[in-house]
């Protein structure tokens, strides 16, 4: 099975949805894609392929400029202010989230959509796998229309430290510290000292840790 018809078939499938709701078609980053003055919203895959099968990850993300310049210019790559997986969202909807979901699911191989020359139903499989993630996706970032929402997201006491909606607790710190600052957060100080006591305790690499303080410097300033 190859990929480029698998992506050619989903964007063949999404294009009514993407026009309607004012997305653009990236083939070249297989994703769809929307902006709104600083910010980028985007429903998204990633996929692992070996000939005959094809795993396809559907996500949703939401991005703001200020948010990702602050930690790229402070040498910490950012490419999303808030994403997560859609299969992994439509689950949380219909039970809660819990620390060992994110993982559960991806042993048991729910958290994508798997495509395989034997199984010749798979794209309509697919396309009804799709279709009840297309709202869920568009909830997400009215939710997230804001870098308030962001700061609300990450900084709302206590924090979860599994949050599923980042890569990890690294990115939390920088995402939550920068959101609570952009957004005039009154608890920003306690934000900050937690964010510093979670980075010197935790095994996060010394770039990492070099990045978060030129951070806290750089917000210092503004």
């Amino acid at each position: 099975m190859k990929i480029q018809d698998v992506k050619k078939h989903i964007f063949s499938t999404l294009e009514p949805f993407a026009s309607a709701k004012g997305f653009k078609i990236l083939k070249g980053r297989f994703a769809l894609s929307r902006k709104a003055c600083s910010r980028t919203d985007e429903i998204f895959f990633t996929y692992c392929s070996w000939g005959f099968e094809v795993n396809i990850f559907p996500y949703v993300s939401v991005d703001y400029g200020e948010i990702t310049t602050i930690c790229n210019d402070c040498g910490f790559t950012l490419n999303h202010s808030a994403f997560i997986n859609l299969l992994l969202l439509q689950r949380i909807k219909l039970q809660g989230f819990n620390p060992d979901l994110r993982w559960k699911m991806q042993v048991a191989k729910t958290d994508r959509f798997v495509l395989s020359d034997d199984e010749y139903d798979d794209h309509n499989q697919l396309d009804m796998g799709l279709s009840p993630l297309l709202p869920i996706a568009l909830d997400f970032l009215s939710q997230f229309d804001s870098v308030d929402s962001i700061d609300r997201l990450f900084n709302t006491m206590p924090i979860e430290q599994y949050s599923p909606y980042c890569s990890g607790l690294n990115t939390h710190c920088m995402v939550g510290l920068i959101s609570a600052k952009l957004s005039k957060n009154a608890d920003y100080e306690n934000i900050k000292r937690m964010y510093h006591r979670i980075v010197k305790k935790e095994d996060f690499t010394s770039d990492m840790k070099s990045s978060f303080s030129r951070v806290v410097a750089y917000l210092e300033q503004i």
